[in-house]
C-alpha cells in the first residue's frame, strides 16, 4: 500500500494527479495535431490563391482585393444580369410564335377587298346590335320600375295581411281558438285571475280547518277532449306531497272545501267592492254529512265570523246544531196552509240581530 501511493497521502490522491497529467498529455498531443492541420491548410490556401492571381489580369493578390465591389453593387448588377436574361428569353419566344404564325404564308401581297368588305358587314351588324343593346336597356329599366312597383305594392298587401293575421290570432286567442293552446277564451282568463285570489283567501280558512293538511290551489291544465280549460281547482294534501282532484274529497272535506271558498268569495268580494262589507251569510250546504269532530270545527269557524261583527245564518235539521246556536227560527208547518216561522219559544217573528249565528 505505502509502495503503491508513494510520495502522495493517499493512493487515491495519487491516481488523481496521473489522471490528470495524462489528460494533460492527451490535450497537448491534439492541439500539437490541430496546429499541424491549420499549418498545412493555411499553405494550401496560400498557394491556391497564389495560383488564382498569377491566372488573372492582376499582378498580386493585393490588386485582386482591391478590384473587389461592395455588395450593394454586386446585388444591383446581378439584377440587370436576370432582368436582360428575362426580356431575351421573351424576346425568343415572341420570336418563335411570329415565325409560326408566317409559317405557310405566301410571300404574294395579300388581297384586302374581300377582307375589306367582310369588315364593312361586320361593322354594320356590330351597329345594330349596339341598337338593339340600347333598346333593349330601356326597356329593361322600364320593367325595372313596373318590378319596384309592384314590389312596393305587395309590400303594402303583406304588412296589411301581417296586421290583418294578427288581428285574428289576437282574435282566436281571446275567444279560446287556436293558436290558444289552453281553449281559455278571455272571460275564463279573467274569472282565473279571480279564482287565484278568492283560493288565496280561502286558504286561510281551509288549511285552519284542516289542521294544516288541504290547500286549495288553481289548476289551469287542459281539459279532456279539448273542453275549455282554466277553472280548474285541485287539492294539495300536505299528508302524501302530492295534488288530487277535489272529487276524491270526502262529504266533511268537500263541505269544508266549499264553506273556506264561500268565506273566500265573500273578502274578495267585499275587496273589489271598495270596502263595502257583506254583513250577512246564509248557508245552506250538506251539515248533516259530517261527523261531529268535523261539524264542531266548522261552527267554531263560522263563530269566528259572527264575532267579527257578521249576521250568519245556517240552514240545517241537524239537531246537534240546536246546542250550538244562540238564535232560532223554526219552520213548522201547518195542516191549515202556509208554514208558521217561529223563533224559539215564541210565535212571533223577530228580525235577525247583527253579531248573532241563527237555524233556519
Amino acid at each position: 500500500m505505502t509502495a503503491a501511493r508513494g510520495e502522495y497521502a493517499s493512493v487515491a490522491e495519487r491516481v488523481s494527479v496521473v489522471s490528470r497529467l495524462r489528460d494533460a498529455a492527451r490535450s497537448c498531443a491534439s492541439a500539437r495535431d490541430a496546429a499541424q492541420r491549420a499549418d498545412a491548410a493555411h499553405d494550401a490556401a496560400r498557394t491556391d490563391a497564389e495560383e488564382r492571381v498569377a491566372a488573372s489580369v492582376f499582378s498580386d493578390a493585393a490588386e485582386a482585393a482591391a478590384a473587389l465591389r461592395d455588395a450593394a453593387e454586386i446585388e444591383q448588377l446581378a439584377t440587370r444580369v436576370a432582368e436582360h436574361d428575362a426580356q431575351r428569353t421573351a424576346t425568343r419566344h415572341r420570336v418563335l410564335e411570329l415565325e409560326l404564325e408566317l409559317a405557310g404564308t405566301p410571300d404574294e401581297p395579300v388581297d384586302l377587298a374581300a377582307s375589306q368588305a367582310a369588315l364593312d358587314t361586320a361593322d354594320a351588324a356590330r351597329t345594330d346590335a349596339l341598337a338593339a343593346e340600347s333598346e333593349a336597356r330601356h326597356l329593361a329599366a322600364a320593367l325595372r320600375d313596373l318590378v319596384l312597383q309592384l314590389d312596393d305594392a305587395y309590400a303594402g298587401v303583406a304588412a296589411r295581411a301581417a296586421e290583418a293575421a294578427a288581428i285574428t290570432r289576437l282574435a282566436d286567442t281571446v275567444a279560446g281558438r287556436a293558436p290558444n293552446s289552453m281553449k281559455m277564451d278571455l272571460e275564463t282568463f279573467v274569472l282565473a285571475a279571480e279564482l287565484e285570489d278568492i283560493v288565496a283567501a280561502a286558504n286561510l280558512r281551509l288549511q285552519d280547518m284542516s289542521s294544516g293538511r288541504y290547500r286549495l290551489q288553481h289548476s289551469d291544465a287542459r281539459a279532456a277532449r279539448g273542453a275549455a280549460s282554466g277553472l280548474g281547482l285541485e287539492i294539495a294534501d300536505a299528508f302524501t306531497g302530492h295534488a288530487r282532484p277535489a272529487q276524491s274529497l270526502s262529504g266533511g272535506e268537500t263541505f269544508l272545501a266549499s264553506l273556506a271558498l264561500a268565506l273566500g268569495l265573500a273578502e274578495v268580494v267585499t275587496a273589489r267592492a271598495g270596502g263595502v262589507r257583506l254583513d250577512t251569510l246564509f248557508i245552506d250546504e250538506g251539515f248533516g254529512s259530517l261527523d261531529e269532530e268535523t261539524l264542531e270545527l266548522a261552527m267554531r269557524t263560522l263563530d269566528e265570523l259572527r264575532q267579527g261583527g257578521r249576521t250568519v245564518g245556517v240552514i240545517s235539521h241537524v239537531a246537534a246544531m240546536k246546542e250550538q246556536l244562540p238564535a232560532q227560527l223554526s219552520v213548522e208547518a201547518t195542516p191549515h196552509g202556509p208554514s208558521v216561522i217561529r223563533q224559539e219559544g215564541s210565535a212571533e217573528t223577530p228580525a235577525v240581530q247583527s253579531g248573532s249565528l241563527a237555524e233556519v
